[in-house]
Parts: C-alpha cells; sequence; structure tokens
C-alpha cells in the first residue's frame, strides 16, 4: 500500500514523545509502518500477524480400514491408510504432509506427540488444514483449532520509506525498527472502540490481521494498552515490551 498518499495511514508507526525503546530486526515478509509484529525465539526476523499454526485433534483414535485424507493451505495429499493402531497412522500421515514439496518449499512442516490423538501443522505465514477420515466401522472427526506460535515483539516504527519494491513499507529482508517498549499511533480494527487505559489486543486474521483492538475474544494478548480514543482508524498505543 502507498501510505503516503493516505494522510492517516502515514501517521501510522508515529511514535509519541521522548521516552521509547527500538530495536532492529529483519522483515521476513513486507511490513507497514504501525503493524503489531511477531517473532520466532531465537530468531531476529519478524513477521506480520498470522495464525501460523493449526492443531487437528481427534474425536475418537482411528480404526482398521480408516483412510486419512488431509488438505493444508488448499492443497489435497494422497489419503493415508490405517496402520497398527493412532500413533502409527499420524506418525505416516505427518511423514506425508512434510514430504510433500510445495509443503515444504512454503516452509510448512507437521508434527504429532504420541497419546495426542493431534496433529500440528506450522509454517511461518497464515495455516490452514483439515482431516477428513473415511472407511472402517467407524471414523473419529478432527477438529482443527489456528492460532500463532510466535510472541509479540513490538509495532514497527514510521520511517520515510521508498524502495524498488514500492514506497511505504519495509521490504521483504530490510532491516526494520520495531519499537518494544514506548507510545506509538497503530491501526484499529474495524468496529474497535479503544480509550485511554483499555487494554489493546492484537487481530490475527481477516482483513484487520496485525491491527488493534480492544476485544479480547480470539485475539492476542500483547500487554498493549491504549492511550487514546480512535480517529481516522488510529489510536495511540502504549507499548510495554515482549510477550
Amino acid at each position: 500500500m502507498n501510505l503516503y498518499g493516505n494522510p492517516p495511514r502515514a501517521i501510522a508507526g508515529q511514535k509519541y514523545g521522548l521516552q521509547d525503546v527500538v530495536e532492529s530486526h529483519i522483515a521476513a515478509e513486507n511490513v507497514e509502518p504501525g503493524a503489531a509484529l511477531f517473532g520466532k525465539v531465537g530468531d531476529d526476523s519478524v513477521f506480520n500477524a498470522h495464525k501460523n499454526v493449526v492443531t487437528l485433534v481427534g474425536s475418537a483414535n482411528c480404526v482398521a480400514s480408516n483412510s486419512l485424507a488431509v488438505t493444508v493451505n488448499g492443497i489435497a495429499l494422497d489419503a493415508v491408510a490405517f496402520d497398527t493402531d493412532m500413533d502409527t497412522t499420524l506418525a505416516a500421515f505427518v511423514a506425508a504432509i512434510n514430504g510433500n514439496e510445495k509443503l515444504s518449499a512454503a516452509g510448512i512442516v507437521a508434527s504429532t506427540v504420541a497419546g495426542s490423538k493431534s496433529v500440528i501443522v506450522t509454517g511461518d505465514s497464515d495455516v490452514t488444514a483439515s482431516i477428513v477420515v473415511t472407511g472402517g466401522e467407524s471414523q473419529p472427526t478432527f477438529t482443527a483449532t489456528a492460532t500463532t506460535g510466535m510472541k509479540f515483539a513490538g509495532v514497527a516504527v514510521h520511517e520515510e520509506l521508498c524502495f524498488r519494491e514500492g514506497v511505504g513499507f519495509y521490504p521483504k529482508g530490510i532491516p526494520v525498527n520495531v519499537m518494544t517498549h514506548g507510545k506509538i499511533y497503530a491501526p484499529v480494527a474495524t468496529g474497535a472502540t479503544p480509550a485511554d487505559k483499555k487494554p489493546a489486543y492484537v487481530v490475527l486474521s481477516g482483513d484487520d490481521a496485525g491491527k488493534f483492538t480492544d476485544d479480547s475474544s480470539g485475539t492476542y494478548d500483547c500487554g498493549c494498552v491504549f492511550r487514546s480514543d480512535a480517529q481516522d482508524g488510529l489510536a495511540l498505543v502504549e507499548v510495554n515490551g515482549l510477550k
């Protein structure tokens, strides 16, 4: 997005006051000023807000003649047949996901925990996954729960940004200044009603991903606090450290 043609968006990421802490990270993808950013433990890269982890939990153990088919980020894999027991079957299932070239190229990996009746699918950006079981005398259902596997790192600070890739954002691979403590103007989600000293949460998915809201339902508790109401889609947010 060309931020500079839109005055409210050009204010996003502007610091308020003189007391703040800013750290330098590497943008793992295009990042706009004012966006809430997340990172992995031990990794200096920062990412936009994503639901990058999907946990699929079976309602019961699989049985003989069951066949498990998975779709991950729109890619349908060949079905895996039941083998011996639930743990053995899910281990083969995970191996099929990790052996898919397209998913591997996208940075998506799967894992399971013995005795858990679950498969965990993780990526760097948004992940969707579903399992359908057919065959056998009974078919367990798998419930998918999506969340983020990353930690809140801070908010992208505004700079006059102009690169070959475009104007008004930090391109992938570029150092990005991230406020970890201090006050900063940030975009708020549609329908949010921020007010001074109200807790601020980060939206993880949809059109408002990376924006702040006062709604705690299904959002990320980043430990931030609003310090103003909303105006032109922005509010002043106080950042209180990594979380």
